[in-house]
């Protein structure tokens, strides 16, 4: 019985990865998902990071770009955390038998954005609102080749860093990433 349900599974497993597949190549294909790479070796100088309290309609490039959000530049940003997709291996250990995996559900990112502390600062301002808020805030990054990430984020602390002698004051702005980093092609 525990073989056959474990065969069951195993096939939808393998039905829903081809799904997925199909179905991304497809959207991508007509226009409805966009996908941006790089050429060549690119860098993080001269990039904004910009945040708003308002939220896309939808959580896609169209959505994102709407008009209606306005972003303010966040100043001074020395470090950002890195975000895409990971997922957990989570594990079932019979007592005869090899281990079982699979993965969990993806988790997007997040960790210390540092940024020199500029208390008059437009976009630290919101920041640290963000951070008194339980709401989810917009940010949009824009490289220096025109490439944007829109992304959905939870701001979870607003720290000032650990002071050093003839160091600068800094903060520490904790994002967290809920939703698919949203990509849009530089023009």
């Amino acid at each position: 019985m525990k073989r056959s349900k474990l065969i069951v599974l195993s096939i939808l497993a393998a039905v829903f990865d081809t799904l997925h597949g199909f179905l991304f190549t497809y959207l991508e294909g007509v226009g409805l998902l966009l996908s941006a790479a790089h050429t060549a070796a690119a860098t993080f100088t001269d990039t904004t990071y910009a945040i708003s309290a308002s939220l896309p309609a939808t959580y896609d490039a169209a959505g994102y770009g709407a008009t209606t959000i306005t972003y303010t530049v966040i100043g001074k940003v020395e470090s950002f955390p890195e975000f895409g997709s990971e997922r957990s291996i989570n594990e079932f250990r019979p007592i005869a038998g090899p281990v079982e995996k699979v993965k969990g559900a993806p988790n997007y990112g997040g960790g210390p954005m540092v940024v020199a502390d500029v208390p008059a600062d437009a976009g630290q301002i919101i920041v640290k609102a963000a951070e008194a808020s339980q709401n989810h805030y917009s940010m949009k990054l824009t490289y220096p080749d025109g490439e944007v990430h829109y992304l959905d984020v939870l701001v979870t602390s607003w720290r000032l860093t650990q002071a050093a002698e003839g160091g600068f004051m800094k903060r520490s702005a904790n994002l967290q990433l809920c939703k698919i980093p949203v990509v849009v092609a530089a023009p």
